[in-house]
């Protein structure tokens, strides 16, 4: 119900608007100036259609909202972003966090337009020199811009905002790139000299990557327990990754359908089998200085577990050394799912063995790959007929 106070010659018309996130009640006000010459009557029969016309407006969505955005913002950070996230998402939604409120922090929310969307995408992709920012990327841009959206949209269901105005920005396009991964003779060379001369925990590590495509965090998550030697089977069900600031820590995989069984090739079962009696030697001649924890498959010297980061560093290193071309450790899981692509494999069951939650993940991903496999497809129906194109009398 509006409350109607008279100001000298006008009328302060006040409405509720429900609370903000720190329980305070949120008003909206209006003032309405009657025009001169206007009777008594009219006064209150106009002052009345005025109040129900301004609460409806309230009602249905026109609610100025004095909450920042930085104080909304760690609203959401607990209540949303926290009991969701991953660990590994969650940190890297923190230093998102930290550049939007720098940025934008200090506005109201009611006060950010799509103007100013537009506005903060521009100085994103130009970049802050002067504070130490590099231009970004037009999909860092679209991440930041994805994060600063869905705080929005949490305030619009919480009824501060009526409108989320990143809905309607321009955003920059990403370009699709071409999956830089190992021909297959390239893959065969890296596997020769992996065998070769790579310590055995490198060796049943990349031939993971290879032969299954594993991300780098369900490699150095999985543990003993994860395998079955007698089915050659192996299992992923949780993640390592590194936080920045807290070291590494335990999580599930990335999506329900990431967690997956794989029956791999015999041969890498000896090779874990073979790394599973260098731990038990290594751990009697380090004794003491063995410290790690025993159930990871991937640990270092010492036997601790083997950090996500610590596969690329070791991998740069090895192609420069072996004179191999460098590409990173996440392009072993394109050229497995090149592979399986290449011989035929339909895109449902390369989705169940990379472990994505869509298979239009899968498509859009590697659809450079699927039009190869269909082309070829197609000229193998073509191979098994032969037909030439006769000239008709009306075509000469």
């Amino acid at each position: 119900m509006a409350i109607i106070t008279k100001r000298n010659n006008s009328y302060r018309i006040k409405v509720s608007c429900g609370y903000d996130c720190s329980g305070k009640q949120v008003t909206q006000s209006m003032t309405w100036t009657p025009p001169a010459g206007m009777k008594p009557k009219q006064i209150e029969k106009e002052l009345s259609r005025q109040a129900i016309l301004f609460e409806e407006a309230c009602m249905s969505g026109l609610v100025t909202s004095a909450v920042k955005f930085q104080t909304f913002s760690e609203q959401w950070d607990n209540e949303y972003a926290k009991p969701r996230y991953k660990k590994v998402t969650y940190d890297k939604t923190s230093h998102v966090l930290k550049r939007l409120n720098k940025e934008i922090g200090h506005l109201r929310l009611d006060k950010i337009t799509t103007r100013s969307v537009q506005m903060l995408i521009g100085k994103f992709m130009k970049g802050d020199e002067r504070n130490g920012y590099k231009p970004m990327s037009a999909k860092t841009v679209k991440n930041y811009i994805s994060c600063m959206s869905s705080i929005l949209d949490y305030a619009v269901r919480m009824g501060l905002i009526s409108d989320n105005p990143c809905k309607r920005a321009n955003l920059p396009s990403v370009k699709a790139t071409e999956k830089d991964c190992y021909s297959l003779d390239e893959a065969q060379l890296f596997i020769d000299k992996l065998v070769e001369k790579a310590p055995l925990v490198y060796q049943c590590y990349f031939l993971l990557a290879i032969y299954g495509g594993f991300r780098r965090a369900e490699l150095c998550g999985l543990t003993w327990d994860n395998i079955d030697f007698d089915n050659h089977i192996i299992s992923v069900r949780k993640t390592l990754n590194y936080i920045c600031g807290k070291g590494l820590a335990l999580d599930t995989p990335k999506t329900k359908k990431s967690e997956r069984s794989l029956k791999l090739p015999t041969e890498l079962f000896t090779h874990l089998r073979r790394l599973q009696t260098f731990y038990k030697d290594e751990e009697a001649r380090l004794l003491d200085a063995w410290t790690g924890n025993n159930e990871f498959i991937f640990k270092t010297a010492t036997g601790e577990p083997l950090s996500p980061q610590a596969p690329l560093s070791w991998l740069r290193k090895f192609c420069k050394r072996e004179g191999l071309r460098y590409v990173n450790v996440h392009s072993f899981r394109h050229l497995n799912a090149s592979l399986l692509i290449s011989n035929g494999v339909d895109v449902k069951t390369v989705q169940a063995c990379l472990g994505h939650a869509q298979a239009s993940t899968t498509m859009n991903i590697y659809a450079h790959s699927f039009m190869e496999a269909q082309a070829k497809a197609s000229q193998a129906v073509a191979d098994l007929f032969r037909f030439t194109t006769a000239k008709t009398k009306n075509n000469e």
